[in-house]
């Protein structure tokens, strides 16, 4: 238990002839000791107690001032008592009593910085973040499940109150949020009856479904960030993941079309079709270029180059551009070079490169079009939830992202430099993200083991 301990400088002064109460805090083997900034006359203070006393009956201007100091004297004693049980011991400094007593006896010059609250703080951290659009709106995501934490549980969440148990118990409510809703009779889910009104004060754009761990070790990352961040910043001396194991993502094996289906699905007949040809243009344009989806949405005809190589397209990956920007330059394979002269002058916008419609539907219409060009093939997928792997037809988890693997996947079958073909991808040198485009199949072994 933290107390304090007075003593009398020894140093008169000459002027008012009194002297300054000192003042030991301690604690254990802690032990600071600090200038009062308060003077008294030596008579009032009792050495053996060590305690100011004034016992005079008649209250004169004197025996006011040395009251009035004795007070001054008990708010530092209780503040400093007070700030120590709530700091932690470890993080405080040489000169950290000092700076309390200051800011009791002077407040004046110490500016009050307002006090913020735990979601305050988490909106400075992501707007100052430099996050991508889709990350963006991970981060946002999580603040929200934040909040129905917050509101299920009934407790506010701050910086001092987290540690290692309250973070396994916000692991497991993103976890089990999915299970806090319930299926009518007419099949369409809704919260129960007790989660209704925290769903109700924030909610999703969609019900939450169950979450994997991958989804969950993510998660758990943001926290973290914002943790690390608020620490840099000095918002706590609380870190509440020291010792708190996060657990290991896991990818399956990625799946990606041959260059042989690409050319396949790009020949096929779908002229009947044509909401389903114009999408298969742009897939197949994206396997060619390698990018991500949110690149390709925002290329426009000023994204074209030519010189004396052919024709090229120049950007700047928005997912890297705001740590490490640098210039992607591919150069269009004849097919993307006919697939943007297909389109020339027929959409509305004459900068437009490609005829583009919501994420959304883009990813729904290349599962038809793998169906309606018999790409149906079964494949290996991990399953999230239980982390096994099952097999599925590849047209059921075809999506924008695959053309991206595909890219990388068949380039990298060709030159087996994950330096180079990441230059072209947009990837970071030595990107971890790299490995889950690629695969290092039967046929690369073989003829690794040739050059032996």
């Amino acid at each position: 238990m933290a107390n304090t301990k007075l003593s009398l400088s020894s140093k008169v002064d000459k002027t008012t002839k009194q002297s300054e109460v000192l003042i030991q805090l301690r604690c254990g083997n802690f032990s600071q000791r600090v200038k009062s900034r308060v003077f008294i006359y030596p008579k009032y203070f009792k050495p053996k107690t060590r305690k100011i006393v004034i016992d005079a009956r008649i209250i004169t201007k004197e025996v006011a001032a040395m009251q009035l100091a004795k007070s001054k004297v008990d708010l530092i004693c209780n503040t400093l008592i007070e700030k120590f049980q709530a700091t932690q011991r470890d993080t405080i400094q040489e000169g950290w009593a000092q700076d309390i007593v200051d800011r009791v006896v002077y407040p004046e010059n110490y500016t009050v910085e307002e006090e913020h609250t735990f979601f305050e703080r988490y909106e400075q951290f992501i707007d100052g973040a430099d996050l991508s659009v889709p990350r963006y709106r991970h981060y946002k995501v999580m603040e929200r499940i934040l909040k129905r934490y917050e509101l299920y549980t009934g407790r506010s969440l701050s910086f001092e109150m987290l540690d290692n148990l309250e973070l396994e118990k916000i692991r497991d409510f993103i976890r089990d949020e999915h299970k806090f809703f319930t299926v009518d009779k007419e099949g369409k889910r809704k919260p129960v009856k007790r989660y209704a009104a925290v769903y109700a004060t924030v909610p999703e754009y969609r019900y939450p479904e169950e979450r994997g761990q991958n989804y969950l070790v993510y998660t758990m990352k943001i926290i973290r960030a914002f943790i690390n961040w608020a620490l840099q910043q000095g918002y706590t001396h609380n870190d509440p993941f020291r010792g708190f194991k996060l657990g290991m993502d896991k990818y399956g094996t990625p799946i990606y079309i041959t260059s042989q289906e690409r050319d396949a699905i790009y020949n096929f007949d779908l002229s009947e079709k044509h909401h389903l040809e114009r999408q298969r243009d742009v897939f197949v344009f994206q396997c060619l270029l390698g990018c991500r989806i949110g690149d390709l949405y925002k290329m426009t005809r000023d994204n074209l180059v030519e010189d004396s190589y052919g024709t090229a397209i120049e950007y700047i990956p928005e997912k890297t551009k705001k740590k490490n920007p640098r210039t992607v330059k591919v150069y269009l394979h004849p097919t993307a070079l006919a697939i943007i002269g297909k389109y020339e002058g027929e959409l509305n916008d004459d900068k437009a490169l490609l005829p583009l419609i919501s994420q959304q539907k883009y990813n729904d219409a290349i599962k038809e079009v793998f169906r309606a060009c018999g790409i149906t093939r079964m494949v290996p997928v991990l399953d999230t939830i239980t982390r096994k792997t099952e097999m599925k037809p590849i047209c059921d988890v075809a999506s924008s992202h695959m053309a991206r693997r595909t890219f990388v996947g068949n380039l990298y079958k060709q030159v087996k430099d994950p330096n180079l073909v990441g230059k072209l991808s947009g990837h970071a040198e030595g990107s971890r993200a790299f490995a889950r485009y690629r695969d290092i199949d039967d046929e690369m072994i073989s003829d690794m083991t040739k050059l032996l």
